[in-house]
């Protein structure tokens, strides 16, 4: 790619310790029985609805940017575990799908 003098040509690659995903925000229960790529999460985030939350980034495509993906903000301690458990594998991006049991949401 010949670089037009714009940022996105430079392609800099998203810093790994950002506190931040800079993308639209979806409700855990628009992805209700939707599949769905998780790509990264950040933990322990204060939110209005209280601390301890956790911000997760995912997408629908794999090759999207991440200006088109979406994330979520959980407090779910299913989903926590879940994604833990992938960071530790390192099994980055993983395809799931959101279900719920009454206010209880997991992956499947």
């Amino acid at each position: 790619m010949e670089d037009d003098g714009s940022l996105s040509a430079l392609k800099i690659p998203v810093d790994k310790d950002s506190r931040y995903f800079n993308c639209s925000e979806i409700n855990q229960q628009r992805l209700l029985n939707l599949s769905f790529w998780i790509v990264n999460y950040i933990s322990g985030v204060k939110t209005k609805f209280g601390d301890n939350r956790t911000v997760v980034l995912i997408k629908f495509d794999l090759k999207d940017s991440e200006s088109e993906s979406k994330k979520f903000f959980t407090n779910s301690h299913e989903i926590k575990y879940v994604l833990e458990q992938i960071k530790e594998m390192n099994k980055f991006p993983r395809k799931v799908t959101m279900r719920a049991s009454g206010n209880r949401y997991y992956f499947e």
